[in-house]
């Protein structure tokens, strides 16, 4: 700090005080709650401005701001909505709103009793270390690099010791056991200079953004953290993942604020960049997806018409352009559903307001005459999400049945299972029941969660339990997915198998992850829960429709895989993964995830969907009108089941895998690759053993 006489003092005193009038008042110099602001007064002179409590506090230097001078703040910690202690940042005079974590309190702070070390090998140059895996960080070319990166940024031991970096939700009678990643390691390195992203560094530690550092950090079981300008919010559970509901005055707050100040604009702007170039998984539906690919989101909004205009309000310091320009991004990047960047709407909904869609929707309407073109856009994007007329046509074929509202409906020597979506899963009735040494029955259907294993469970054991039935349909025709622990557990409990394949965008990885599944939830991981799915003699089938998604696509997929037939029509896709993220001003948004775009066993993208092996008619004779009447005439899916395996493609032998799965003809699965000559189902195709 500069010593000045009293009349300079006075001089900056009032220079400061018009500045702070006009910050306060007016749309241009803005000073937000816990906030600070660099106002140049006419003299040269760097004035910082904090706003806290309806107090203001001031800093000033002469001359040019010093990229390289910081102030540092104690700040408190949210933890899954309560109090996580605090963490200290620093915030550089040349970005004084964003904040900076350096690279080894953040590694505590979202896995406490772990650290980083860091070793400075020379100028601007560091190693660091954690637990895991090591990483590279060059602060002069702005460079992170890591041959191991998603050990080093792995946070899933707090789920399950010794856990990988890989998908798990949670649920006690599922867990990780092992992965095969062709090839076995790759590197990833971010240039940072690319997005104007600045790293720092002194003797002491490497400091990110605590954003990108997030963003490195983000996995798929939703860990993340951000700052809001006036609390670190940390997500380390699933079930508690929307901090707008851990913060709602303050998320609220943020959307409401008219302005929000310019370097804050300008740093999410290129932290929306990487996000993108990085993370968003590519699942194949975005117009902008080739141009990504090739030279990232910058140039490629260049390249579209209104390009620079969505770029303009994604960079705009009034609040209301900057969540419009999101709300073209989530139009621009749509995949069906997993990505989301309506920030508005994530607030909105976490407060819980009955008018929570009106009043997203009047933000959206209140550009209409500035921004037509770009207003459309959107509209139509919106009128795509709640428009799903397969869904509505599905629940009246289920009505005109009678079979609407049940989960479990028999009708001669077939049974359906009428499955809503995988998930949200009962996990507090389950945990209390492994808490309790699995005794006393496992948790009965509860109303509240009609995506539970409970009902699954409840319709194989009626099914099974009934001399009549033969086939029983696991119907997901409305089902939008949910949570991969019930999708491992019901392949295993019907199929003996619980793994499924994917590709990581991001390290180019092919991927094949295991899980343990306790199917006779016992509380124990044994070799008697690979015997479970024997005890069933029933005939599987799926049926799907284009409403399917998410997990409603990857079941089937993965069903298709073991040789059951997928009846009906051909699932809506959704092959990503969900990541979240925290803007730099703390707002919440997700997209599809790089580190997990979902495939069937030969490894080809399921996003455009999967075909069934047994098509069903879904339109009257006008071909156009949806009627999915057909679904549910039990006769005649009965006849499909019985007359045909779904598997129209012979040949004769050929080179499996060594983990194949085989059946006979009536679908009885063997427990080998058989050595008797005859024909035979291994992988969705007839084999002819010779």
């Amino acid at each position: 700090m500069t010593t000045i006489n009293n009349t300079i003092m006075m001089k900056r005193f009032l220079w400061m005080l018009a500045a702070v009038v006009l910050s306060l008042s007016a749309e241009a110099i803005p000073v937000m709650p816990g906030q600070w602001r660099t106002l140049t007064l006419a003299d040269g002179t760097t004035v910082r401005a904090e706003a806290r409590g309806g107090s203001v506090t001031f800093d000033f230097d002469e001359g040019a701001v010093d990229p390289t001078k910081y102030f540092t703040k104690q700040v408190p910690v949210n933890r899954n909505g309560e109090d996580g202690g605090n963490v200290t940042l620093r915030f550089y005079d040349d970005m004084p709103s964003v904040a900076y974590v350096s690279a080894a309190d953040f590694q505590e702070l979202m896995l406490p009793g772990t650290t980083i070390t860091v070793t400075k090998n020379g100028e601007g140059d560091y190693t660091l270390k954690n637990p895991f895996a090591e990483a590279k960080v060059n602060t002069t070319d702005e460079q992170f690099s890591s041959d191991n990166y998603m050990a080093f940024t792995n946070l899933m031991g707090s789920i399950q010791p010794g856990m990988d970096n890989a998908y798990l939700d949670g649920a006690p009678y599922v867990r990780y056991k092992s992965q095969e990643l062709t090839p076995a390691q790759a590197t990833v390195t971010f240039d940072f200079k690319k997005y104007g992203i600045d790293l720092r560094g002194d003797d002491e530690g490497v400091y990110f953004p605590m954003a990108t550092i997030a963003d490195m950090y983000s996995d798929l079981y939703y860990h993340i953290a951000g700052y809001d300008g006036e609390t670190v919010v940390v997500v380390t559970d699933n079930n508690n993942s929307d901090i707008c509901k851990m913060t709602p005055q303050r998320s609220a707050d943020l959307i409401s604020q008219r302005t929000r100040s310019g370097d804050i604009a300008e740093f999410c702007y290129k932290e929306l960049c990487f996000a993108v170039d990085h993370f968003y998984g590519m699942p194949g539906r975005s117009p902008l997806e080739a141009a990504i690919k090739k030279d990232g989101l910058d140039k490629a909004l260049d390249g579209i018409e209104d390009g620079a205009t969505v770029k303009k309000l994604l960079k705009s310091t009034r609040m209301s352009e900057y969540i419009f320009g999101m709300n073209c991004m989530n139009a621009l990047l749509d995949d069906g559903g997993h990505t989301g960047l309506y920030v508005d709407l994530k607030v909105y909904l976490g407060l819980g307001s009955s008018t929570a869609v009106n009043d997203w929707l009047s933000g959206v309407s209140a550009m209409k005459d500035t921004y037509p073109s770009l207003y459309t856009m959107v509209m139509q994007h919106i009128i795509s999400l709640f428009s799903r007329p397969q869904r509505e046509a599905v629940f009246k074929a289920r009505q005109d049945k009678g079979i609407a509202s049940v989960t479990y409906y028999k009708e001669g020597d077939t049974a359906y299972l009428l499955f809503p979506q995988f998930g949200p899963a009962n996990y507090d009735a389950w945990n209390a029941y492994y808490d309790g040494g699995c005794q006393g029955g496992t948790p009965a259907i509860d109303g509240n969660f009609p995506g539970d294993i409970s009902v699954v469970l409840d319709a194989m054991k009626q099914a099974n339990d009934d001399p009549e039935v033969k086939n029983l349909v696991v119907d997901i025709a409305t089902n939008p997915g949910g949570s991969l622990d019930v999708v491992v557990a019901m392949t295993a409990l019907m199929g003996g198998q619980s793994h499924f394949y994917s590709e990581n965008v991001l390290t180019g990885q092919k991927q094949k992850i295991y899980y343990d599944v306790d199917c006779n939830f016992d509380g124990v991981f044994d070799d008697k829960d690979k015997e479970v799915w024997k005890n069933y003699q029933l005939k599987y089938g799926v049926m799907t429709s284009s409403f399917s998604f998410s997990c409603g696509n990857l079941f089937p997929s993965l069903m298709k895989d073991m040789g059951f037939p997928i009846l009906g029509e051909k699932s809506g896709g959704g092959a990503c993964a969900v990541q979240n993220f925290i803007t730099p001003e703390g707002l919440q948004f997700q997209l599809s995830s790089a580190r997990a775009r979902l495939t069937d066993m030969n490894w080809v993208n399921i996003d455009p969907g999967v075909e069934p092996t047994i098509p069903i008619a879904y339109t009257k004779d006008d071909g156009t009108t949806l009627d999915y009447s057909k679904f549910y005439d039990v006769p005649y899916v009965s006849s499909l089941l019985q007359s045909t395996t779904g598997i129209n493609v012979q040949y004769s032998n050929f080179n499996v895998q060594s983990d194949a799965v085989w059946y006979t003809l009536d679908g009885r699965r063997l427990s080998a690759q058989p050595t008797q000559k005859g024909l035979y189902i291994v992988n969705g195709r007839k084999v002819v053993m010779k």
